[in-house]
């Protein structure tokens, strides 16, 4: 019994930590007008707390989180060379060094931490105790190993849809929207991609990037058909 929750009351403080870590860079970008993504933040910071009460089903929770981004950032890594243009990862790495570095160094950072959660939190202590107080965590569906699943099947999802996003004529539409607005001397990569339908006409949208060897661009597009 002390030893599951000694190990709840050390991810708890760590999630803590990172969670409000997380909350402080989150205001910082927003008074700095910077692009913010995280999936820590005020989240980390309440399954910390109730890690450090002791609760089994929050336990069970994050490790099926942390097992789902576990294997969803590692998904993401092998297919986003298959997705995205190499001279272009090649371009921020000279237009943007310092900024593909720190992410890098976050990306790296985040899979241990995702990592060493899982790991402490699906000891056989650990997973004991909730299979006595929570028997129905022990289907497969709601064990923690699960989340290794369903990340890969997000990745798979994600992959398609992005495969076929490249393609087509929409696709060249798109690209063909974004070289009018910046002109020749750019290459071309549309990294979001929105379509709706209403009365027999369709709205896309999107957002490509125009990138060269000393310049990337975002450009947004939009058009009717």
């Amino acid at each position: 019994m002390d030893d599951y929750r000694s190990s709840l009351k050390v991810v708890g403080i760590i999630l803590i930590i990172v969670g409000l870590l997380d909350i402080g860079w989150m205001i910082w970008c927003i008074a700095h007008r910077q692009g913010y993504s995280s999936s820590f933040n005020i989240f980390a910071v309440i399954a910390g707390i109730l890690l450090m009460r002791g609760s089994l089903r929050t336990a069970n929770v994050v490790a099926s989180f942390s097992a789902f981004f576990l294997s969803g950032i590692l998904g993401a890594l092998i297919i986003i060379p298959f997705l995205v243009q190499f001279d272009l990862m090649l371009a921020y790495l000279r237009v943007y060094p310092l900024y593909v570095l720190l992410s890098l160094f976050l990306f790296v950072g985040t899979l241990v931490l995702l990592g060493w959660i899982y790991r402490r939190l699906t000891t056989p202590p650990i997973l004991a105790a909730i299979a006595e107080q929570y028997p129905q965590c022990t289907k497969f569906w709601r064990r923690p190993s699960t989340g290794f699943l369903s990340g890969i099947l997000v990745i798979i999802i994600l992959a398609a849809m992005f495969y076929f996003m490249g393609r087509g004529a929409s696709a060249e539409r798109a690209i063909a929207e974004a070289r009018q607005k910046v002109g020749e001397g750019y290459k071309f990569n549309i990294i979001s991609w929105n379509m709706q339908s209403s009365g027999g006409h369709s709205h896309y949208s999107g957002v490509v990037i125009a990138y060269n060897q000393t310049e990337i661009r975002q450009i947004p597009i939009e058009w009717d058909e």
